[in-house]
């Protein structure tokens, strides 16, 4: 035990996190830059393989994989010192007693190969070769991290599950060295991440019985065994699309066997969106006296990338809503506008813009408009103003007193 140990003056030792065949993991603190770590020491045995794997993944940087830090050689007793990001999170056999919803268990897949897909692209040209049980953990926040690429295979994990469909390979090209990458051991990566799947979706952690024959790595806590018959058997409730892809990654023999990550990613993703479950809605208030807020109305966005566009995110779900939402009442108005995506059609979006309320003249103009068009001959009757009956009777006591006048004057003269 080493708790308590001060590594490089810089390193402190502070609790032992698991003890295995070929290395224990210690939490610690980076004293200099005052961080929690994890130090990996490994046994003197193993430190040529761990030295090849860090020539070819000290460079790796993806959300998906853990961080190296440093390395910290130590001669007497020989000994290799690993910093290492420290993942606060649930190991895969916690993993297993939580029994994932398929949702969860395609999701977890589908980051795997995120972290594989990096590791194997044409700069990199990484495998992982050891991709068991022991080398993933998902953190609080739900990612999954990778650890251990590019080291020699677990052949006891790998032996024990090539029962399912396997033809009797563990693992393939042994003669390369290990991590580099073939089609062959990309293949091998695949079906390792359908073990992984198909561990979470069988949800039967094994007793102790048979842990001999196991690396002592691949027996901390509980853990799946594998069918003797070689038969798949799924747990009650999981999708057959979510097992059809499990199957076709495993047996070799299928004739849509997947044998590559990028087919494995694509199917996975497709099942996340199609598993995904809906979080709930609030019921829009119909009531007339309910006031209306307008940011829980779909809004449209316009998004640049790849030429394509999109719908805003309605409040309080995970999913994009197409239906149009109900009339809004208030001063806010709706109209449509035509859209094109990308020029291969139109789409109609929702466009807000504000209208002043109607007021009762521009109502009654309104229904005498209709009036004259459903009737052209009637003419609408007619309405006179009051200055219009002032002149009038102005004109009138105007023509009555001129004719006063008039006579009053004949009369004058005339004697």
């Amino acid at each position: 035990m080493e708790t308590g140990r001060l590594i490089n003056r810089r390193y402190l030792l502070q609790r032992l996190i698991k003890q295995g065949r070929v290395c224990t993991v210690y939490q610690g603190t980076d004293q200099m830059l005052q961080r929690v770590v994890a130090v990996k020491v490994v046994s003197a045995q193993y430190i040529p393989a761990y030295k090849a794997a860090i020539r070819m993944t000290s460079y790796f940087s993806h959300p998906n994989i853990i961080g190296l830090y440093d390395i910290v050689p130590i001669v007497e007793p020989e000994a290799l010192y690993l910093v290492q990001e420290y993942v606060e999170g649930d190991d895969f056999a916690t993993l297993l007693q939580a029994q994932l919803t398929p949702y969860e268990v395609a999701d977890f897949g589908s980051q795997l190969c995120q972290a594989l897909l990096y590791a194997s692209s044409p700069s990199r040209k990484v495998c992982h070769g050891d991709l068991t049980p022991t080398t993933v953990l998902r953190d609080r926040q739900g990612l999954v991290r990778l650890n251990n690429f590019a080291l020699p295979s677990d052949l006891y994990y790998f032996e024990d599950w090539s029962v399912i469909g396997d033809q009797g390979m563990a693992v393939s090209d042994k003669e390369l060295p290990w991590g580099q990458l073939s089609p062959a051991r990309h293949a091998d990566d695949t079906r390792a991440v359908g073990l992984l799947l198909y561990q979470l979706l069988a949800g039967r952690p094994a007793g102790r019985e048979g842990i001999e024959r196991r690396s002592a790595s691949s027996a901390q806590g509980p853990y799946v065994e594998p069918p003797i018959d070689g038969q798949l058997r799924f747990r009650f409730g999981t999708p057959a699309e979510l097992c059809d892809t499990v199957a076709r990654t495993l047996v070799r023999r299928h004739p849509q066997y997947i044998d590559t990550i990028e087919t494995l990613y694509v199917a996975l993703r497709t099942l996340t969106e199609t598993l995904e479950p809906l979080a709930p809605v609030s019921a829009v208030p119909t009531s007339a006296s309910s006031a209306y807020q307008p940011d829980q109305v779909l809004k449209p966005f316009t998004a640049s990338v790849g030429g394509e566009t999109g719908m805003e995110e309605m409040k309080g779900t995970g999913k994009l809503v197409s239906a149009l939402p109900a009339r809004r009442s208030g001063n806010t108005g709706l109209r449509l506008s035509a859209y094109r995506a990308d020029g291969s059609g139109d789409a109609a979006m929702l466009e807000a813009a504000p209208e002043a309320a109607p007021t009762v003249a521009d109502i009654s103009l309104k229904l005498a408009a209709a009036r004259q068009a459903a009737y052209p001959g009637m003419a609408a009757p007619a309405t006179r103003s009051p200055i219009v009956w002032v002149l009038l009777l102005g004109l009138l006591v105007f023509g009555l007193f001129f004719a006063i006048g008039y006579f009053a004057g004949h009369l004058l003269f005339a004697h």
